[in-house]
């Protein structure tokens, strides 16, 4: 259950699996978000395209869009399938790029996404539980400022000396 880290800390490894259906879908929306995040035009620069900016709020309203249909729900009372366990998709092993805003931005995503399948709702049927709804929803309005009070003002970055620092990504996955 526990881990030992490089730095001797001791952390609790995520789960593989949780029971709680809707926070299996935040978990899935939060592992895509990471993949767009590291494949946009903007992971491989110091700035931030107006374009990848507009997805990011797309991104963070649909994470609201999910957590408000979830929290307007009452916890179902699921006699017959309570305790199920969801297996949990494999997360995205997270990928340094040279957009700094990217970076903190695919690590609030990601601090979100733990804290959801670690939360005590995790054990639940379904719903968040008041202070898990209180995680999520400031998790994601610091994702919403940091684009709109330091992206947004410091886009673009003129970083001569120190840009590129990456290889660039590679590209997205291709259309079916």
């Amino acid at each position: 259950m526990y881990e030992s880290t490089q730095l001797g800390v001791i952390a609790m490894a995520d789960p593989k699996s949780i029971f709680n259906h809707d926070i299996v879908m935040i978990h899935d929306m939060c592992n895509r978000f990471v993949r767009e995040l590291e494949h946009s035009q903007s992971s491989p620069v110091s700035g931030m395209t107006a374009h990848d900016i507009n997805r990011i709020k797309t991104y963070t309203a649909s994470l609201m869009n999910l957590h408000n249909w979830i929290a307007a729900h009452p916890l179902l009372d699921l006699t017959e399938t309570h305790p199920r366990e969801f297996k949990l998709e494999a997360m995205p092993e997270p990928e340094n790029q040279e957009s700094e805003s990217i970076n903190m931005i695919v690590r609030l995503v990601e601090a979100l996404r733990t804290e959801m399948i670690n939360s005590q709702s995790a054990r639940y049927a379904s719903t968040l539980i008041v202070h898990d709804s209180k995680r999520f929803v400031d998790t994601v309005t610091k994702i919403n400022s940091f684009v709109s009070e330091y992206v947004e003002p410091s886009t673009p970055l003129d970083l001569p000396e120190s840009s590129p620092s990456e290889q660039m990504t590679e590209p997205g996955f291709g259309g079916v």
